[in-house]
Parts: structure tokens; sequence; C-alpha cells
């Protein structure tokens, strides 16, 4: 499946888009709510069938919710038997909570109640919503109706269209080490450094929210206030996705195979907090595996307990080793080892080890530099 964002235009009728978000938010609220008092009564969990099956029966009886397709609806219900059993796996520190509507941001359209033609998405009971048809689509499988803190409607169309492929201009091998100060630091020697586009925009953010808490609730200033406030964060989201995609492209073009190590990101932002959130190392990885899938780029993690700081080129291991200190020299062979290019290069070597072991081809037969 591959996901084409398309942005709606502004029009007086995204009000009825707008209403559907809110009511499915009510249907979450009250899905919610009857797991709650289950689990009071009887101490058990309402299955996704039975939950299905009486969400169903309210459906009919409530006008409002009809406005929603019934498959609508189910998914609404499977998104919330997907939290709770995230949570029962401890994948998800907490249960799901209720939301307000107006943070409620999406439903899905599956197979039926809605159309496509050209740039219009034809909504069946609420109406026609033109859309930015700046990419070709095909074969669509479902619809998920988005709406962010701006209140600006996007449709992601789920296709099974193959991704546009790109062509590798070199094929090369390289080992990442991310770090705080220093982005990223390459095998080659190279080094990004951290844009903290959040700390940069720092002053900017406290003043939208110092505007946004002197105004009165409910008012219609407070209300252009939250806007200020919710653009500005969606500035440094856009500017940190668009320093990640570049980035992903620029490792991608000239290597065909990249080694990372596979990091514990819920330890690391309790050490160190926002900065962690900032840098977001966790969604450049998953963008760099999607554009590493259309240049044909191999990403092989790297266990995250592997000691590639530590491991110094002769093989002793400095458990001793302080995050502290940056440099260190070997007491076996004397060699002065920088940290982050030292674990660059054992990410590098230990990735390799990794997918020689795992396929069954040997795909390092190219020279890697």
């Amino acid at each position: 499946m591959f996901n084409i964002s398309y942005k709606a235009y502004q029009s007086d009728n995204n009000i009825h888009i707008h209403e559907m978000i809110n009511i499915s938010a009510w249907v979450w609220n009250h899905s919610l709510a009857l797991q709650k008092r289950y689990y009071a009564l009887y101490g058990g969990y309402i299955s996704l069938n039975r939950m299905q099956k009486h969400i169903s029966k309210l459906r009919k009886r409530n006008p409002k919710w009809m406005l929603l397709n019934s498959q609508t609806v189910q998914e609404i219900c499977q998104r919330l038997d997907e939290s709770y059993k995230r949570f029962f796996k401890k994948i998800a520190k907490r249960p799901p909570k209720f939301k307000k509507a107006i943070n409620f941001s999406s439903f899905v359209l599956k197979q039926s109640g809605w159309s496509i033609d050209g740039n219009k998405l034809i909504i069946n009971k609420i109406g026609v919503f033109k859309f930015s048809k700046s990419r070709e689509y095909e074969n669509i499988k479902r619809v998920v109706v988005k709406r962010n803190k701006l209140r600006e409607i996007y449709f992601v169309m789920m296709c099974d269209i193959k991704p546009k492929e790109y062509k590798r201009l070199r094929n090369g091998s390289i080992g990442m080490d991310f770090g705080l100060t220093t982005y990223l630091t390459l095998s080659n020697g190279e080094e990004i450094q951290s844009p903290q586009f959040f700390k940069n925009e720092l002053a900017k953010i406290q003043k939208a929210s110092k505007e946004l808490s002197l105004k009165k609730k409910g008012s219609n200033n407070r209300k252009k206030a939250l806007m200020n406030l919710s653009r500005a964060h969606i500035d440094i989201k856009n500017k940190r996705d668009d320093f990640h995609w570049k980035l992903a492209h620029k490792l991608c073009k000239y290597n065909s195979f990249i080694a990372i190590e596979d990091l514990n990101m819920s330890a690391m932002k309790q050490l160190w907090g926002r900065k962690i959130s900032d840098l977001a190392f966790s969604d450049f990885v998953l963008k760099l595996e999607q554009i590493a899938k259309k240049y044909g780029t191999t990403i092989q993690k790297v266990g995250r307990f592997y000691p590639s700081s530590k491991t110094c080129g002769c093989g002793s291991v400095n458990k001793g080793l302080k995050l502290s200190d940056r440099e260190w020299c070997c007491p076996e062979c004397g060699i002065i080892n920088q940290r982050d290019r030292l674990a660059s290069k054992n990410i590098l070597a230990e990735g390799i080890r990794l997918c020689r072991s795992e396929c069954k081809t040997d795909i390092f037969s190219a020279t890697y530099v």
C-alpha cells in the first residue's frame, strides 16, 4: 500500500467534514465509556465483535451518527480495540483516553459510501469536496479524511500503485551514529549538525503561548491566539520534515547500504527530554526506510546494546567509558579514538556482519567506500 496526501480546497462545504470528524469523536468516547463501565462492573473487556454490533444498533437510533458510513463507525471501534491491545501488550504506556471533538483528527472511508471523480471526492449524504490533485492516483482502496490544528482538510488515499523509483549515483555503504550536538556522524568522517528547529523558534512559541493564556476563554480573540500557536508548531514540523526528507534522499542517493543503531527513544527522552523530541530520530528513521525502498537501498539496524562507542579497532572494549568522554585512549593498542566517529565505523561493520548472516546471497559484491 502507498499513501498519497491531497489538500482539500477551502470551502463552506467543508463544515460537513468537520461535523463528521466531531461525530467520530462522539462514537470514540461512547465506545470508550462502555469499555470502562463494563470493566468496573464485571472486570472484563468487551470484544471487538460485540462492540461493533452494539454500536451498529446505537447508530440506527441516532440521526447524527447516521451521517457516518457503517464501515466508518466500525473502523473507529477497531481503532479503539487496537489501542487497548497495544496497552495490554505494554507497547503503549497508558490505555486510550477520552478526546475532545476539537482534538479528534480523522475518520476513514473504506469500500463504500464514497467515490472519486478527477479532483473531486464525493461522500454520500454529505456532498462534493474538491482537492488539489498534485499527483496521479489509481486503484484507491480507502480514503482517510484528516484535519490539522489549523482546521485544514487533507485526503490521504491508500493505493496499491508502485511508488516512483529513483536512480542511485553511487553504490557506497555507510554507518550512522546519532548524537545530540551533532545530528549524524557518518563513517566516512562527515558530520551533519543538529538543526534543533524547536529550540530556534522557542521564543516565538513562548510568546504565542503567553498571548493565548491572556485571552478570555470562549472569546474570538482566544481562538485567534490558539490558531497562531498552532501555526507556529506546524511551521516547525514542516521545517523538520523538510530537513528529514532531503537528508534521507541525500543518504540513499549515494549509498546502497546504510547501517543505523536501533535506539531506545523512551529512555533517551527521560534523560534529555525536549531535545530528543526536537531532533525526532524516530521520524527520520521512518522516512529513511521509506526513501530507501525507492532507491533500492538496504537499511540494516544494529542492536541498541552493541557497544559501538566502546569497541576499539583492535577489538578491545572500554567498559568504563562515560558519556562525557568524547575521546578515549585504548589501553591495549594506545590509539586515541574519537567517540562518535568510532561508533559510526563500528555500526557499519556490525551492520554488514548482520546483513551477511541474514541474507542467502552476498549483496556486498560491489566495492564499498
